[in-house]
């Protein structure tokens, strides 16, 4: 009796896991993982399409820049456009880590691009709108 009880709690308890988690990517989209945690970020390098650069060591910009990978949530099994693809990325903010490694985070007006893997975004523009209300116009560090 008590193992019957034990199984059945676990079992409606996975169940309801699975529920939430993809009732979750329906509505938010898929996030992407491996950011980076700003403590161990050095400078973040944002450029624009038109050739525009900044970089930033500010922890407050730091940590800004990194939340914003949050923004990049993605469509799972959605094709990305060829046409997207060919334009590329409209902002890309490049974190240079302590250890010398470098993650980028990119996107353009529907795809969004994760250390080079192109994904189809959940929140068009949400990215491109952030990082330039953040970063564009301000003058490098």
């Amino acid at each position: 009796m008590k193992k019957e009880n034990i199984l059945r709690t676990g079992a409606g308890v996975i169940l309801t896991c699975v529920i939430v988690t993809v009732l979750f990517v329906m509505k938010n989209g898929m996030p992407v993982f491996g950011a980076p945690n700003p403590r161990d970020v050095e400078r973040v390098t944002v450029s624009w399409a038109q050739g525009e650069t900044a970089d930033y060591t500010d922890p407050e910009k730091i940590e800004l820049a990194v939340k914003l990978i949050n923004s990049l949530n993605y469509q799972p099994f959605t094709q990305v456009p060829e046409n997207s693809r060919e334009v590329g990325p409209d902002v890309t903010i490049t974190y240079i880590m302590k250890d010398g490694k470098k993650l980028t985070a990119a996107a353009n007006w529907i795809t969004g691009w994760w250390n080079g893997e192109a994904r189809t975004l959940k929140e068009p523009d949400m990215f491109v709108n952030l990082t330039e209300g953040i970063f564009h116009g301000e003058r490098q560090e």
